[in-house]
């Protein structure tokens, strides 16, 4: 009797492709640094996240390629990563920007200034009137 009566006749199941691998993480990458630049800056981990989810998913598009042409897959995950970098990039651009002009007595820096004390006396918890 014939034991072997697999359908591939024996022959274990080929592997998915490294570079079809490699894509979906340049996709998956690409998406989550959008989404964390998307997200408002309420901590300093999202400052550098998307820059750096960005980065990643650039590379791993790009090691995906292994000599043939670009998937589908790869060119999305490449768009978003490089969208996603960019707009790390100048986040970070427009933080510092925005630090140093608060340093200084200039009417902007005067006015980032009172925003951001509106701000943080808006977001604290406010005692009872009776206190």
């Amino acid at each position: 009797m014939n034991e072997n009566n697999n359908s591939n006749n024996g022959m274990l199941p080929k592997p998915p492709n490294a570079g079809s691998f490699l894509a979906f993480w340049s996709v998956f990458f690409g998406g989550i640094g959008l989404v964390t630049d998307c997200l408002p800056l309420f901590s300093i981990w999202n400052l550098p996240a998307g820059l750096f989810f960005g980065l990643t998913g650039i590379v791993c598009a790009v090691l995906s390629k292994q000599g043939k042409p670009f998937r589908h897959q790869a060119q999305l995950g490449l768009i978003l990563s490089i969208i996603s970098a960019i707009c790390g990039i100048l986040l970070s651009l427009f933080i510092i920007f925005v630090y140093d002009v608060m340093d200084t007595n200039t009417p902007m820096g005067e006015y980032f200034r009172q925003i951001f004390e509106t701000t943080t006396q808006a977001l604290m918890p406010h005692s009872p009137s009776g206190d």
